[in-house]
């Protein structure tokens, strides 16, 4: 997967999922904000981290 469409479609995802937390949050569910956080910071250091693998492929 090239960057670009990576990117696309991480946006994509991630915005999806935090509609979902607010759907969810409309409709009186608990929703835990520190673990949702923390999930979030993974996520973006995992995509950080494939996005800097496919771009070294670039270069090397």
């Amino acid at each position: 997967m090239d960057p670009f469409t990576f990117g696309l479609v991480f946006v994509g995802a991630t915005g999806g999922a935090l509609v979902g937390v607010a759907l969810l949050d409309k409709t009186s569910i608990a929703i835990n904000g520190s673990i949702v956080s923390i999930v979030m910071e993974v996520i973006k250091y995992g995509g950080i981290l494939y996005l800097m693998k496919e771009l070294s492929k670039i270069f090397l």
